[in-house]
């Protein structure tokens, strides 16, 4: 079963300001992929613990 608490928490920690936004805006595609799984194996270390 999953724990949506653990989605709670992610949801309140990805909050962007507006400066982030823009800068978020001209990635790329591939880039954008990079950061997403970047997080997410950051995600699956910290739930793994």
């Amino acid at each position: 079963m999953v724990d949506l608490k653990i989605y709670e928490k992610i949801n309140e920690e990805i909050k962007f300001t507006e400066e982030e936004t823009v800068e978020l805006l001209k990635l790329s595609e591939k880039e954008i992929l990079v950061l997403i799984l970047s997080e997410l194996k950051k995600i699956t270390a910290n739930t793994e613990k």
